[in-house]
């Protein structure tokens, strides 16, 4: 199973004034330890973006644990093995939530404080699982975007498997070979459609083939009028991508990264409709009629699109069908067909 969406608490303590304002503007809840820290949240944000954390225990929601030695551990077990747990460590981290996270079979009733935001990456990622959630303070109100990014790459999507529904030729169009500055793995590729909410992986182009060498840096996402993912859960058409746009590598486990767009090639090519459906929800994509344009199955090996057929599975990503205002989400009547 995929790794449950990461959370980011901002502490109040040690952040000034116009980072908490614009914390609380972006849906970030605060903390705040300290009673000087408290009285100046209440006339900064909204009150229903702060979260009192002496509230926690009396509400069994978590508790607070400050780890001085190694001796504090079991009170932290403890109490992990049945609510959630603040961690507030003032020397080791990695390694006491290394063994926190083996005995109890995972990090999601554990939160930790941390103090950079490299740091906060670190336990996030611990043992590959990682901790829920981090609460650290933030000098500058940029480093908020960098926030909402970490969060991003340390919460997998939830990929679907879809059914090709169906595969039509539609003759020759614009197509588009995202070339990244990143070496994308196998396994690893991009989500396209011609819906806003509903997205195909198509894997990169570094399969061996007898008639081309890999490009693994590629992916060839289709035709120009194609939808992209893109960090921040907005979308891009593929008309749009350039050098420096940044965009979304996936893997088949839903793993997401930001990687930047060196070239995007633009050609006249062959183009073939693929259209699928996941229970409910039906999507496609217009895609280059190549073998070395693959579709994933969802074990993550690779399909040519020149072989997909009605009845094949593949995987797929699919949002909350809403409309889209120059690549952001809208909550406005839309049908894509």
């Amino acid at each position: 199973m995929p790794a449950s969406s990461k959370e980011f608490f901002l502490l109040a303590d040690g952040s000034p004034d116009d980072v908490i304002r614009k914390a609380s503007e972006m849906g970030f809840k605060i903390v705040a330890l300290s009673s000087g820290a408290k009285e100046k949240v209440k006339d900064l944000v909204d009150p229903a973006h702060i979260v009192r954390v002496e509230e926690w225990p009396s509400k069994g929601e978590i508790t607070l644990v400050r780890i001085k030695g190694p001796e504090d551990m079991s009170v932290v077990e403890e109490t992990a093995s049945t609510g959630k747990v603040l961690i507030d460590s003032e020397g080791w981290k990695i390694i006491p939530l290394e063994n926190l996270i083996a005995s109890l079979g995972g990090g999601d009733r554990i939160y930790a404080i941390a103090e950079t935001l490299d740091e906060a990456r670190s336990l996030l990622g611990v043992l590959e699982v990682g901790i829920k959630g981090v609460v650290m303070p933030l000098k500058d109100p940029s480093e908020l975007k960098d926030v909402r990014r970490m969060l991003e790459e340390a919460s997998p999507l939830q990929l679907v498997v879809a059914e090709v529904t169906e595969v039509k030729e539609v003759g020759m169009g614009d197509r588009v070979c995202v070339d990244t500055t990143s070496i994308l793995s196998k396994g690893e590729g991009m989500l396209v459609g011609g819906s806003a909410s509903f997205f195909l992986l198509v894997h990169s182009e570094n399969v061996e083939s007898p008639f081309t060498s890999p490009r693994e840096f590629r992916v060839n996402a289709g035709a120009v009028s194609n939808y992209i993912l893109v960090p921040g859960g907005r979308t891009k058409y593929l008309s749009e991508v350039k050098s420096g746009t940044e965009v979304l590598a996936v893997t088949k486990d839903g793993k997401r990264r930001a990687v930047s767009v060196g070239r995007a090639k633009v050609e006249r090519r062959p183009l073939v409709l693929v259209r699928a459906r996941s229970q409910d929800a039906e999507g496609w994509a217009v895609l280059q009629l190549a073998e070395t344009v693959p579709l994933m199955k969802p074990d993550g090996t690779p399909i040519p699109v020149s072989e997909v057929k009605p009845g094949d599975q593949v995987l797929a990503y699919v949002e909350e069908k809403k409309a889209r205002h120059f690549g952001m989400a809208v909550n406005e009547f839309i049908e894509e067909r």
